[in-house]
């Protein structure tokens, strides 16, 4: 069987490729010309030189495929223009649906993320399950969520007219080698011998390891129970963001001294860190910005029970073994890029 990922040098997309090709798959990854190759590479999946942008770059590598992984996107919430949103989530969901329509692919796997619950999941009291309503109100700092709704109302539409077998996941917050969010910054933010957290606030997250996330997509573009279906990616406990940060430094090792600082502080200081960037026009989103430290103020709570109790998925990765992980695997990154 022949499996097609998007964003395979992604988080999530690297550990699609790796885990269908240790189950046997023939895979195939969608990749930019100037996106660093060097882990695909090892991989030994095949490479289709595309961009979901890119129309007439599609149908090659959707030809003869069985089941599409669709991870590609912009992954810099709070930070871009509405129309870097909507042309690589948006309009590049739209593009591969037309394009795996047209080339007859029987199963598509969309990797959607929990912000389309947006309030109902950063601040209620119950984790949010599949049943509630995804409602998204668009502003500069829910560009990625609102085109993240507008991407899965695409594909349930397709699904709905009967032109493609659509799943879904959502993503809770997903860490692992080439994390470009949530590790990389707690890595980057416990890394100083004093660590001070914003404010008092300890919110709760869906934390998941990559390897598990790409073992429930699997699960569900493959089994026809999933179809139609959309599942949460939560682990069956959440985990305290400080917990998830101390597992870190754990695995990090050294000495840490711990503290906090007034929310305000931290938040006008982040703010400043923005301005300064977009001053410069910059093109990459700064460590600290408005939205990161937002987010460690807020809830990531969801209920993953849909996924245990119809298709058998188990995380099975915890923070501490994970985190070790990517310690070793950024470390390792970190001396290669110094040569």
């Amino acid at each position: 069987m022949k499996a097609l990922v998007t964003g395979g040098t992604g988080c999530v997309g690297s550990a699609l490729v790796e885990r269908l090709i240790a189950k046997g798959y023939s895979v195939r990854a969608l990749v930019r010309k100037t996106s660093d190759l060097s882990h695909l590479k090892t991989t030994g999946a095949e490479l289709a030189f595309g961009d979901v942008q890119d129309y007439e770059s599609l149908p090659p590598a959707v030809n003869g495929v069985d089941l599409v992984f669709h991870a590609a996107a912009k992954v810099t919430p709070g930070w871009g223009t509405w129309e870097e949103f909507e042309g690589t989530i948006v309009k590049g969901t739209q593009n591969l649906l037309d394009a795996s329509v047209k080339a007859k692919v029987p199963r598509f796997l969309q990797v959607s993320s929990y912000t389309v619950y947006e309030a109902s999941c950063r601040r209620s009291e119950t984790p949010v399950d599949e049943s509630t309503p995804c409602s998204v109100a668009l502003t500069p700092q829910t560009y990625y969520d609102y085109a993240k709704l507008l991407a899965e109302q695409a594909c349930w539409e397709y699904h709905k007219q009967g032109k493609i077998r659509v799943s879904m996941i959502r993503i809770g917050s997903v860490y692992g080698p080439r994390d470009r969010l949530l590790a990389d910054r707690i890595y980057r933010y416990v890394s100083f011998p004093v660590v001070l957290w914003p404010g008092k606030v300890d919110p709760r997250y869906a934390v998941v390891h990559a390897s598990d996330v790409a073992d429930l997509a699997i699960l569900a573009a493959t089994s026809e129970k999933a179809v139609g279906q959309a599942y949460n990616v939560a682990p069956p406990e959440p985990i305290r963001l400080k917990a998830f940060a101390e597992a870190m430094i754990q695995a990090q090792g050294g000495r840490r001294i711990r503290g906090t600082m007034p929310y305000s502080v931290a938040y006008v200081w982040c703010a400043l860190m923005e301005g300064m960037a977009k001053l410069r026009r910059a093109k990459e989103m700064p460590f600290l910005n408005r939205y990161s430290i937002e987010i460690m103020q807020t809830e990531c709570c969801m209920d993953g029970s849909k996924a245990r109790l119809e298709l058998g998925w188990e995380p099975i990765v915890s923070a501490e073994e994970g985190t070790k992980q990517y310690v070793e695997w950024r470390r390792a990154h970190d001396h290669a890029g110094k040569k």
